[in-house]
């Protein structure tokens, strides 16, 4: 049976007329062509001219990389979780972003991941000044150096005695972490072999001297006929 499909923008409500193609939008949860979510060429025009990105700000915690996007209009969105896209060399979000939009997003990407690199530690040393205290050498993949940086640990939390960038901090607290893992290794195998068990030998007195024990056994054999004086170890 064939039926006629009125097209009517399910943004705006009202009806419309297609060229060569529609818009419609996503939706998991339609069970019909009917519910096809619709959109007029209007709605589109507005949408794109509404995305045009002011600023994007990218973050990234504990592996998850979120956008703080504002828009030209001082639309602000905040802390969008984002998967940006090598491939097509864009950024897809939550929220539905043109196609021009989501380029634009991966280029502030770009140089977000550029500047990361650069605040990645390169070197780091570590050893104690004068005063006992320890102090770190470093040098980030960008040129920036520090140069015996004193810390210490209070309570669980690094704390450096000159104020340091975010980043530079959480470098440190890595690098700090494998050096004392790596001291605690080397303290362990420096340390002598505990000295293997040893079996104290039976005295010649309680040695066979040929009768017999067990059921059946002739020979004056230890446990399961084993002339093993150990009694079958």
């Amino acid at each position: 049976m064939i039926r006629t499909l009125s097209l009517t923008c399910s943004r705006c409500g009202k009806a419309f007329s297609a060229q060569d193609h529609l818009y419609y939008q996503d939706d998991f949860s339609v069970q019909s062509f009917q519910d096809i979510k619709l959109v007029c060429d209007d709605c589109i025009r507005a949408w794109k001219e509404k995305w045009q990105i002011a600023h994007a700000e990218f973050h990234e915690h504990n592996y998850v990389l979120t956008v703080t996007i504002t828009l030209q209009d001082g639309t602000v969105y905040e802390n969008m979780d984002c998967t940006p896209m090598e491939d097509t060399e864009s950024v897809i979000t939550g929220e539905d972003i043109p196609p021009e939009a989501q380029h634009a997003l991966y280029e502030y990407y770009v140089a977000f991941a550029r500047q990361r690199e650069a605040q990645q530690l390169k070197d780091c040393f570590f050893s104690k000044g004068e005063d006992g205290k320890m102090v770190a050498d470093l040098t980030t993949v960008g040129g920036e150096q520090y140069d015996k940086l004193a810390f210490s640990v209070e309570e669980g939390y690094l704390k450096t005695e000159q104020d340091v960038p975010d980043y530079i901090l959480e470098g440190l607290v890595t690098a700090y972490k494998s050096y004392l893992a790596q001291e605690q290794m080397l303290s362990t195998a420096s340390q002598p072999a505990p000295r293997m068990p040893q079996r104290k030998p039976m005295p010649e007195s309680q040695w066979n001297t040929g009768d017999s024990y067990g059921s059946g056994n002739t020979g004056g054999g230890f446990g399961r006929r084993n002339k093993n004086p150990f009694g079958g170890f």
